[in-house]
């Protein structure tokens, strides 16, 4: 190829490569900005739907925990079948136990 063939070739090209400069500009930018929204967002719906599942997951394993210890305090002789109050009255101890160890370890 002579000089002259690349001199114009070397010319008509400059629209693509001051296209593709003007473009990793705007790539380098748009990485630097809207890049961490984007992932700032995507964390805050993932832990948004983390958070609404592990308290449908508590609330369902409260519930579990309560039948279990209804059906486990049916064989109590002085407690009816189907009665709750027995299987209360363990949670709100266990509950309270645990509150007040929480409570003693609490940062002052």
């Amino acid at each position: 190829m002579s000089d002259v063939e690349q001199a114009t070739a070397t010319s008509e090209d400059w629209p693509a490569k001051a296209a593709n400069t003007i473009v990793g500009y705007v790539d380098t930018v748009r990485g630097a900005t809207t890049g961490k929204a984007l992932l700032i967002s995507r964390l805050a719906v993932y832990f948004v739907a983390i958070g609404l599942i592990a308290f449908v997951a508590l609330i369902i394993g409260l519930i579990i925990l309560v039948r279990l210890l209804v059906n486990v305090t049916a064989y109590v002789p002085s407690v009816d079948s189907g009665e709750t109050w027995l299987a209360y009255w363990i949670l709100g101890a266990l509950f309270t136990l645990v509150g007040m160890f929480l409570w003693r370890k609490r940062g002052r």
